[in-house]
């Protein structure tokens, strides 16, 4: 068994987790404490979207991670997971100043440039994507998203 396929188990056994034992005691606290006004969706709705994102991602990495070659590609392993932090923490820095959109976009873009996905590919999701985001965390959640007078 790889390393990938190790730690995919692991975040689906701690999703599984999260979710079935975390998240609905975020409920049973909220209902016992008579609090929760502010949430229109519940609130166990983004922790619940979050452990099903986490365990989808890693049904994924589990059934994809079959490699014929040893070789790893550019961006992968340590380098990779150091990069990727970088380009978070810059976009986090970032947000509040420009705005979720403008630094969504620019998320996008910096991670499909340096991991070089598809261009068009990379195209649609970098200019859908974060205005798909935006929409439903913004109209259906009711999240305040940081923004900017264009925006």
């Amino acid at each position: 068994m790889t390393a990938e396929r190790i730690l995919a188990t692991a975040l689906l056994l701690g999703a599984a987790g999260y979710l079935g034992v975390l998240v609905p005691e975020v409920g049973r606290a909220q209902a016992a404490l008579g609090t929760g006004d502010f949430y229109t969706v519940g609130p166990t709705a983004l922790p619940t979207f979050a452990g099903t994102m986490m365990a989808i991602f890693a049904v994924a990495v589990l059934v994809l991670s079959r490699r014929t070659a040893p070789q790893t590609a550019f961006g992968e392993g340590l380098p990779g997971g150091i990069l990727f932090a970088a380009i978070v923490a810059v976009t986090a820095a970032l947000m509040p100043r420009i705005g979720f959109l403008p630094a969504a976009v620019l998320f996008l873009a910096a991670v499909f440039a340096v991991f070089r996905a598809t261009w068009w590919v990379a195209l649609i999701l970098t200019l859908l994507l974060p205005v798909v985001i935006d929409q439903i965390l913004r109209k259906v959640f009711l999240v305040p998203l940081p923004g900017v007078a264009l925006f």
